[in-house]
């Protein structure tokens, strides 16, 4: 038969949940973009739809849509991999990354 992936494919509608968004940024502390052109709407007008004082960190290859224009803003461009294992070691938490990816690996 035919297998779909837990995903949603361009042109497809988005699920329900997509647009309580507006309504989810009004209580965001912080928000974090990873990988993403934020070409494609109405998806990328999630990265806008928290307050101007509401911190964002977009990990991506590329700053894209209006990242590094707010004062709150972080970016952290090039590999994705590499920027994530930068920010799980300043965190402190590699030892965590590591066992998520053992039991991922084990567990497929």
């Amino acid at each position: 038969g035919l297998v779909k992936p837990d995903i949603v494919f361009f042109g497809e509608a988005l699920p329900d949940r997509f647009w309580l968004h507006k309504m989810d940024a009004l209580f965001a502390d912080f928000l974090i973009v990873i990988g993403t052109s934020l070409e494609v709407f109405p998806f990328a007008s999630v990265a806008d739809s928290v307050q101007d004082y509401i911190p964002r960190l977009l990990i991506n290859r590329d700053i894209v849509g209006s990242f590094g224009y707010r004062e709150l803003d972080v970016v952290m461009t090039g590999d994705i991999i590499e920027s994530i294992k930068t920010l799980t070691i300043a965190l402190g938490w590699m030892k965590d990354l590591e066992e998520i990816s053992r039991n991922y690996e084990n567990n497929g």
